[in-house]
């Protein structure tokens, strides 16, 4: 596990700045919190995928500035939402979905405060079947709203879903301020940069990964500089691994603050320049040939049958799915790993309310009901599920990871046409006739419209 300036947050994995955290991974400045993948600058949040700046939020999806907000996705500025999407400061809505500046809304209509709360007390959350009854028509209002063909914000000329404050990005997903940039995976504050997953703050960037503060590199991961992770503190890296504040290295690992270094080995300058060059001659003219015949010369990053871990560990298959079958076939390594622990499950039945459950589930080992693995209750996660009037989960933390990921849209996009027919749209009568490039598949049962009638319908 990677990270630093973590306080009491051991498990984490790729944190920085976090302070009584547990199994959180990608994220910065969390505190009390557990099971997120890419929390930023949130508290007391739990079970959330991309949420930033929010409190108190729980199984919620690309959601910021949140607070008290559960089971929701696409959430902005929203405060004690439940099984909402897209919404933007709104206040008090359960089951809703597209609106905007409301409060005390339920399934998209508007009730008093007093018909609210009364509604929340004879619904109770807590209670598992009261939670599956509710997300089920919840997932009804969600279908029958319009939705934007791609999370596109203050942009010109991108491709891509979840894209803000950028120009001419081609093949982007969870970008912001980019220019000039293709096949980008997680990236922010780009320019010119090519085929790199969770980079940021530099530019000329080309098969990068895990990376921060570099210029001019290339073939590399784990680069993020020191001090200030916006400032650019590296540069000129070709084929390196874990070299912060580097530059002008060639083939290097584990080195900090250092230059004109080839395999750890230190140079002059001048011998730099000429053995390096000396180096990528021979990469071309003696290239690597891997177990299925496929060739890797320099201009490549590393192949990935050197990987020490199975694609089906990475989060590579969270966002671009293989079966076993396919990621062989494709070269890549596959792991049929089991643990040799056995555990002795519990004889313990969850309780259906939230109220029932007693400390003693502190002590049990839980079977989850999807994978079978064994999973326990952390005391801070039981004190957030009684503060907050919601359920025991009964699948392990990774499973709802996965379960979590599931939902998320492909990063493919989709020629397809507008699918609006209101009468007094930016188009005649009939189907609006903008076509749209949308991670939304023609089979999938989401209305989907353009931008400009999309804002004309849902804004």
């Amino acid at each position: 596990m990677t990270g630093a300036n973590n306080v009491n947050s051991d498990w984490v994995n790729q944190e920085t700045d976090d302070k009584n955290c547990y199994l959180n991974v990608g994220g910065h400045f969390n505190e009390e919190s557990a099971y997120n993948t890419f929390e930023i600058k949130g508290k007391n949040c739990f079970d959330n995928y991309w949420v930033w700046q929010s409190e108190q939020c729980y199984e919620n999806m690309n959601c910021e500035r949140c607070w008290k907000t559960f089971f929701s996705i696409n959430c902005f500025d929203c405060l004690g939402v439940m099984l909402c999407s897209d919404m933007r400061n709104c206040q008090n809505c359960l089951g809703c979905s597209g609106l905007r500046n409301k409060q005390y809304y339920i399934f998209n209509k508007p009730f008093s405060k007093q018909e609210y709360e009364k509604f929340l007390a004879g619904n109770y959350l807590g209670k598992r079947r009261n939670l599956v009854r509710l997300q089920e028509e919840a997932r009804k209002v969600w279908l029958s709203v319009p939705k934007k063909y791609s999370q596109i914000i203050k942009c010109r000329n991108v491709k891509g879903n979840y894209i803000s404050e950028s120009k001419d990005i081609s093949n982007g997903w969870d970008v912001e301020k980019c220019e000039d940039c293709k096949n980008l995976d997680i990236a922010t504050s780009l320019k010119d940069c090519y085929d790199v997953t969770c980079f940021g703050w530099g530019e000329l960037g080309y098969e990068m990964g895990h990376a921060g503060g570099v210029n001019r590199s290339k073939f590399s991961l784990h680069l993020f500089g020191p001090g200030s992770i916006d400032s650019t503190h590296s540069a000129n890296l070709e084929y390196c691994f874990f070299t912060p504040g580097c530059s002008d290295c060639f083939g290097c690992c584990n080195l900090k603050k250092q230059e004109y270094c080839i395999f750890n080995k230190k140079y002059s300058k001048v011998d730099y320049e000429r053995l390096a060059e000396k180096i990528e001659q021979q990469m071309l003219d003696m290239p690597y040939t891997d177990k299925k015949g496929r060739v890797y010369k320099y201009g490549e990053l590393f192949p990935p049958e050197i990987s020490p871990f199975g694609y089906n560990e990475t989060t590579a298959n969270d966002y671009y799915p293989l079966n076993k079958q396919e990621a062989i076939d494709k070269g890549y390594n596959w792991s049929d790993y089991e643990s040799d622990v056995k555990y002795e499950f519990s004889d313990y039945e969850i309780p259906d309310d939230i109220r029932e459950v007693k400390d003693d589930i502190l002590q049990k080992v839980l079977k989850c009901e999807v994978s079978g693995k064994a999973y326990r209750i952390i005391p801070m996660e039981l004190q957030f599920y009684r503060q907050m009037g919601l359920p025991i989960p009964k699948r392990a933390p990774l499973q709802r990871h996965r379960d979590r990921m599931s939902q998320l849209l492909p990063r493919k996009l989709f020629q397809r046409q507008c699918q609006c027919e209101v009468v007094g749209h930016n188009h005649k009568n009939g189907r609006c006739p903008v076509n749209i490039d949308t991670p939304y598949a023609h089979d999938r049962p989401e209305i989907v419209y353009c931008e400009a009638c999309y804002l004309a319908e849902v804004v």
